[in-house]
């Protein structure tokens, strides 16, 4: 019999009040072999799939090469997961949606074609973020 593989999702919640930029490494080198830059461009679609496959048709390119989405509604690999405020008990807004990147292996890594997913609640300064494969 065949074992199947139950999905993953990994969860880590943060107060935004306590979270400071990274400082980047002495002499400002690093060891990844690729660095994506991000240009942010608005597409209308009904979701964030086909927005995502409408801006690879227009632009000749992998969908892959789309690296998220700020705002609008997750697009969840699995079921919704949407984080609730650990101190108000309220559903927390949806930031942002990121995607593996292009390499695996120096791009940010969610599980092997993975997504992750960053939430906040304002008025309780509790932030959110968590990924599924």
């Amino acid at each position: 019999m065949a074992r199947t593989r139950k999905p993953e999702c990994r969860s880590i919640s943060i107060s935004a009040s306590r979270l400071t930029a990274t400082q980047p490494p002495p002499g400002g080198e690093t060891t990844l072999r690729e660095v994506s830059t991000v240009r942010y461009v608005r597409m209308d679609g009904d979701d964030y799939g086909q927005a995502r496959d409408r801006w690879a048709e227009r632009q000749n390119r992998a969908p892959r090469d789309v690296l998220g989405q700020l705002g609008g509604v997750p697009w969840w690999i699995q079921s919704d997961e949407t984080p609730r405020c650990p101190s108000c008990d309220e559903d927390m807004a949806f930031l942002v949606q990121l995607e593996e990147g292009h390499d695996w292996h120096t791009a940010a890594n969610f599980g092997g074609g993975g997504c992750a997913y960053a939430f906040i609640c304002q008025p309780c300064q509790e932030a959110a973020f968590l990924w599924q494969r």
